[in-house]
C-alpha cells in the first residue's frame, strides 16, 4: 500500500493557476525529487502535501488518513523542512527541540537530545540561541527532528541551499539512512549535483502538471530510479 497518493489535485492563487489535476505516489523507503522552473509550482505542491495548504480540489491520503478532512493526525506523520525552519530564536538548540517532541507528545531523555546534535554536528552550540544560527546552522537543526522522531514522510524545500561541501555530503548520508530505514522523501531541488549520492525518482512540475521527463524540451535529468 502506497504511504502516500495525490489524486487530480488543482490549486490557483487568484486567476493564475499553478497546480493542474496533479497526481502522485509515493511508497514508503523512497524519494521523490521535483524539479522545474522558479514558479512551476514546486514550493505550492510541498505546502499541499504538508496540509499548511489546501488545494481547491483533489484527493490527498497519508498514511491511512484523508490528509484533507483529518490535517492534524497527517501532520502527525510528516516534517516539513523548507526555507522557513520554524525555530524560536530566543530558544536553544535543546529547548527547540524539547519544544517540538511536547508537541508530538514524544519523550526523549537529554543525553538523546544531545545525541541528535552530536549527529547533525551542533552540539558545541548546545546552549546558544539559534537566533543566532546561520541559515546552515538552522536548517540542520530542524532536520535533527527526524532523527528524535522520524516521520514517515520527509518534505524538503531546496534541502542542500545554504549548506556547504560537507554538509550537503552529511544530509545525502542522513537522507540515504532514512530512506534505507523505512523513510519517504518528497523534495523540491535545483542541485541535481548534490543529489546524484541519492536514489531517487524524478518528477518534472510544468504547465501546472507532474511530468516523468520535462515536455519542454529542458535537458533530461540523470537519476537513479527508486
Amino acid at each position: 500500500m502506497a504511504l502516500l497518493k495525490l489524486r487530480g489535485v488543482v490549486h490557483r492563487f487568484g486567476r493564475q493557476v499553478v497546480l493542474r489535476g496533479v497526481d502522485l505516489t509515493v511508497e514508503s523507503g523512497s524519494c521523490v525529487a521535483l524539479f522545474g522552473g522558479n514558479g512551476t509550482g514546486k514550493s505550492t505542491l510541498l505546502s499541499v502535501l504538508s496540509t499548511r495548504l489546501r488545494p481547491r480540489s483533489g484527493r490527498y491520503q497519508l498514511s491511512g488518513f484523508d490528509a484533507l478532512s483529518d490535517g492534524e493526525s497527517a501532520r502527525g506523520k510528516l516534517i516539513f523542512v523548507g526555507h522557513h525552519t520554524h525555530l524560536y530564536g530566543h530558544l536553544n538548540p535543546i529547548e527547540n527541540l524539547r519544544f517540538f517532541l511536547d508537541l508530538r507528545g514524544v519523550s526523549r531523555s537529554e543525553d538523546r537530545l544531545h545525541e541528535a546534535l552530536e549527529a547533525v554536528g551542533l552540539a558545541r552550540f548546545a546552549q546558544r540561541p539559534a537566533g543566532g544560527f546561520s541559515a546552515g546552522m538552522r536548517k540542520r537543526l530542524a532536520l535533527a527532528r527526524t532523527i528524535l522522531a522520524p516521520p514517515a514522510l520527509l518534505l524538503l524545500d531546496e534541502p542542500h541551499s545554504a549548506l556547504d561541501r560537507q554538509g550537503a555530503e552529511w544530509l545525502n548520508g542522513m537522507l540515504g539512512a532514512y530512506i534505507e530505514q523505512g523513510g519517504a522523501v518528497v523534495m523540491a531541488s535545483h542541485d541535481v549535483a548534490r543529489l546524484a549520492p541519492l536514489t531517487y525518482r524524478v518528477a518534472w512540475l510544468y504547465g501546472g502538471k507532474l511530468w516523468e521527463n520535462p515536455p519542454d524540451g529542458t535537458q533530461k535529468v540523470e537519476a537513479t530510479t527508486a
